[in-house]
């Protein structure tokens, strides 16, 4: 017997994600990077205490025999409830901003959380946009 699926591929983000990437990302659109999107049903933590909201994941070599993106954003809906449709919009934002591409190479990678990096969301919404009102 299989066991209960915790991942699977969602379509439900696709709009907002293509919006987002057409106003803030479109060096993605440029690159020819895709973005797929993964609703998950297991509860992710950072540490004890910190839900994982999301996480922006780089689609391996032996991963693409399987999928067809380049990226993968996967959701932890269970995290999530609660949050605003403008807050999941920010926080698709924010994982979207986590693709980078080398400028020299063209390669696509993740990008580690820099406030530098980020400031743009910071600086519309405040730093802790998740918990409710926006800045912007």
């Amino acid at each position: 017997m299989r066991a209960e699926l915790k991942f699977y591929l969602t379509d439900i983000y696709d709009d907002w994600a293509e919006q987002i990437i057409k106003d803030k990302r479109p060096d993605i659109l440029d690159a020819g990077i895709s973005v797929g999107f993964v609703s998950s049903t297991k509860e992710k933590k950072y540490g004890r205490i910190k839900n994982v909201l999301a996480e922006c994941h780089k689609v391996t070599e032996l991963e693409s025999l399987y999928c067809p993106h380049d990226f993968l954003i996967i959701v932890y809906e269970l995290n999530c409830e609660g949050l605003t449709d403008e807050q999941m919009k920010i926080l698709l934002w924010h994982e979207l901003e986590h693709i980078g591409i080398d400028g020299e190479t063209g390669e696509f990678f993740v990008k580690p959380h820099d406030v530098e990096e980020f400031d743009n969301i910071i600086n519309a919404h405040g730093l802790h946009w998740q918990e409710g009102g926006s800045h912007g």
